[in-house]
């Protein structure tokens, strides 16, 4: 073992002490409002206030309902829409105090002489889950406008959520303002999903190994079962009865199938 010289023991036992102090910090307890600091652990307990902070890609924003929902009467409700996530982390959280931030396009013309940073943006904080459970890992969620159109089965309630139909970014920020994931482009138009007049499809996320940055037109498609395909019954399970012949997406559920064949896929089951 080697031994201290005598000239380094109180240089040596000033750095132990201070690395004793600074332990309690980096090893648990939430950290306050030092937002933007290094990444901090709230375990989403009563002591945090059921509260849970994440790091980048932890949570997915799999599918964005932006084009609203048709009746089987054939009658279009441009503002029932819904945003679902799923938990990659290993473990269970509570998305209470995160932020969902949605940002507008500029092909309107409006929006079309405004800076990025003048164009319309709005901050959502989402709110504790509808009956409180955490977030379980590999679980979807849905975040939607109202529970009492196409998708009933809804987590986390925001009367007043709404998604442009154009060009639109949606950034996910946890509890202490980190970076989780973006979604869409306000540079491109909307990246898939549709309102043909008759029916409605939702954008779902492709389920591909690598480059699958949410910001990537490529990580993106149209929900591509029709009515008549075997899988669609079982996607579609929790869109609710008097919407399921024009109303086409996946809520809570795994994404349809991706077609267009220009990534490589794989399941993040």
């Amino acid at each position: 073992m080697d031994t201290i010289r005598p000239g380094n023991l109180k240089r040596w036992l000033m750095g132990a002490a201070l690395a004793a102090a600074l332990l309690p910090a980096c090893t648990g307890g939430p950290i306050g409002d030092e937002r933007g600091q290094g990444v901090g652990y709230r375990a989403g307990t009563e002591q945090d206030g059921f509260t849970s902070n994440g790091e980048r890609g932890n949570v997915l924003i799999t599918e964005i309902n932006w084009a609203g929902s048709v009746t089987d009467d054939g009658v279009h409700d441009p503002g029932d829409i819904f945003i679902e996530l799923q938990n990659k982390h290993p473990r269970p959280i509570h998305l209470t105090g995160w932020q969902l931030i949605i940002e507008a396009g500029s092909n309107h013309p409006a929006h079309a002489n405004l800076s990025r940073d003048e164009r319309p943006r709005v901050t959502y904080v989402i709110p504790p889950r509808v009956g409180g459970q955490p977030f379980q890992p590999n679980e979807y969620v849905l975040i939607a406008a109202k529970n009492t159109g196409a998708f009933r089965n809804v987590d986390y309630l925001i009367p007043d959520l709404k998604i442009p139909r154009d060009f639109f970014e949606i950034t996910l920020r946890d509890v202490d303002d980190r970076l989780i994931e973006p979604a869409g482009s306000v540079e491109q138009e909307v990246f898939a999903g549709s309102f043909d007049l008759v029916t409605v499809r939702s954008m779902e996320r492709i389920q591909q190994l690598f480059s699958n940055g949410g910001g990537g037109e490529s990580s993106w498609h149209s929900y591509s079962y029709n009515d008549f395909d075997p899988g669609h019954a079982e996607r579609g399970e929790f869109v609710a009865e008097g919407f399921k012949l024009f109303t086409f997406a996946s809520p809570g559920k795994a994404n349809s199938p991706d077609y267009s064949g220009n990534t490589s896929s794989g399941s993040f089951e």
